[in-house]
């Protein structure tokens, strides 16, 4: 609406009066948002109780849910160290091939023959270590042994203690009382069908002699000797998948390198998964590609 009047000094101004609509507070801010996020709350709690109705059986029928308990990289499970765990640690996430049906057949079927076993649960390995650790106490060598159970199985380990050295110094001549103790312990482990691992370890004290023999060979053939050893006392030729030189790199004590307490020799007993998991690495188990000067060619997984 316009109005005109007239100014003091005679002129004449325009007023302009604009009037606006009133709106509802509400007009502006609907409730229909509400109604919509309601929904969606609701839906969404139906989800959330319909997951946590059949969350046990997916975890019952799922054959991976008793790997996952016990796998010592998943939280919640096993450590890695405490005993409980019965997988191997992964590597670079690659997966543990468990043992197929036809391989624990055949060790089944095997065990049978020869009247060993398989030892893979914690409480038979426990038994197992006892047993050990007895046959030892019997030749005054429970000093010279530990026995542990871990998630790749058992380590046994055989050391030197203060009055006695399993092998002369610089050399893989073996102690004749470290002798008797690889030999009651090769009576234990004829009776076992689990493979085995053995590793010979030194000090990091340089030894070199100038043929360039060093650690790296006396670790090697101290390892040698013992498998050697427990062969002679009758345990197969088959159990042992392999024997290795760690020299200095893996000592107990790496805040003393140096001490004595390094100087050992270790037999891992691999559980049936651990064993997987080694013919995994060094087996045929993945596809190939190999190189010639015909050029690239792939083959596929082994089967055996």
């Amino acid at each position: 609406m316009r109005s005109r009047g007239k100014g003091g000094s005679g002129g004449e101004h325009e007023i302009i009066i604009k009037r606006r609509g009133k709106k509802g507070h509400d007009d502006a801010h609907g409730g229909a948002w509400k109604v919509a996020f309601a929904d969606f709350t609701l839906a969404m709690m139906a989800l959330f109780m319909v997951l946590w109705i059949i969350q046990p059986q997916i975890d019952q029928s799922n054959p991976s849910y008793g790997e996952m308990e016990s796998n010592p990289l998943v939280d919640g499970g096993a450590g890695i160290f405490d005993g409980t765990s019965r997988s191997p640690l992964e590597l670079d996430g690659m997966p543990v091939r468990p043992a197929r049906a036809d391989e624990t057949t055949s060790r089944e079927s095997n065990s049978e023959q020869d009247g060993s076993r398989n030892y893979g649960s914690t409480e038979e390995l426990q038994k197992l270590a006892a047993l050990m650790r007895q046959v030892a106490s019997e030749v005054d060598a429970l000093a010279n042994l530990e026995v542990d159970v871990v998630p790749q199985g058992l380590r046994i380990l055989i050391k030197d203690d203060q009055q006695r050295f399993m092998f002369q110094r610089g050399s893989a001549t073996l102690n004749p009382h470290f002798q008797k103790l690889l030999g009651v312990l090769s009576g234990v482990l004829t009776k076992v069908d689990n493979k085995l691992i053995i590793s010979g370890h030194t000090d990091a004290t340089p030894y070199r002699q100038k043929n360039g023999y060093d650690n790296w060979n006396l670790s090697g053939d101290r390892a040698l000797r013992a498998r050697n050893a427990l062969v002679a006392a009758g345990l197969s030729e088959r159990s042992v998948l392999q024997v290795t030189a760690q020299a200095d790199v893996m000592p107990l004590h790496p805040d003393d390198p140096q001490s004595g307490a390094n100087r050992r020799v270790e037999i891992l007993l691999l559980t049936a998964s651990a064993e997987a998991l080694y013919k995994e690495l060094f087996g045929d188990s993945y596809g190939k590609v190999r190189f010639s000067e015909s050029g690239a060619s792939y083959s596929g997984a082994s089967s055996d």
